[in-house]
């Protein structure tokens, strides 16, 4: 699947310009898309749980070759929001940023939540830091420790959580809940359309 140029493509460049002036399209294994069942690492076969989110690994580059992201890849934030949580997930920690919506000028009642995981946290990054759109807030986490022989990467989920929900004990299994967030698909949001292709 390949990725349009969107507003969080852009951030990804300008915060790490050693890919910018090559950077082409982000490229995706099935498995690496929004409610895929199956892997893209190790034996490929099903997931234990619908994917979540998206994973941003590889891109190719103006002369068709295919590159990936590595542990000194910058991680900005999309909007401008709050950080919730901080906890260690499979590969490293994820971040949790609350967003305010808004309609026409006028700021919701619904909350917007970005989950950025595997990745290693800048200092600072803590819960109630305020953050500016484009902030850098990690790199990508290694994953030599991993058994699973997966490439470092960044996986960006996309959620509406309840009105109530508690930040304090955040873990990845609450974002499975659908009393406590409606997952959305991170592609939408970033308003960007791709087609798919396995490689």
């Amino acid at each position: 699947m390949y990725l349009q140029p969107s507003i969080f493509t852009q951030l990804m460049l300008n915060a790490n310009p050693t890919i910018q002036d090559d950077f082409q399209r982000w490229m995706f294994h099935s498995g690496m898309l929004f409610g895929s069942p199956e892997k893209w690492w190790g034996d490929y076969g099903q997931r234990d749980f619908l994917h979540e989110g998206m994973d941003f690994c590889l891109y190719q580059e103006q002369s068709d070759h295919m590159r990936q992201l590595d542990t000194q890849t910058q991680i900005p934030v999309i909007f401008d929001g709050i950080v919730r949580a901080v906890f260690k997930d499979y590969l490293g920690q994820a971040i949790i940023i609350e967003h305010d919506l808004s309609v026409n000028g006028n700021t919701l009642k619904e909350k917007l939540l970005t989950a950025y995981a595997h990745t290693q946290p800048m200092e600072g990054i803590l819960p109630g830091r305020q953050l500016k759109q484009g902030d850098i807030i990690a790199t990508i986490a290694g994953t030599d420790h991993s058994k699973a022989n997966i490439l470092p990467h960044l996986h960006l989920s996309m959620a509406i959580p309840a009105p109530d929900l508690p930040f304090d004990a955040f873990v990845w299994n609450i974002m499975r809940d659908p009393k406590r967030m409606i997952l959305l698909n991170p592609m939408h949001i970033l308003d960007a359309k791709g087609q798919a292709r396995r490689f």
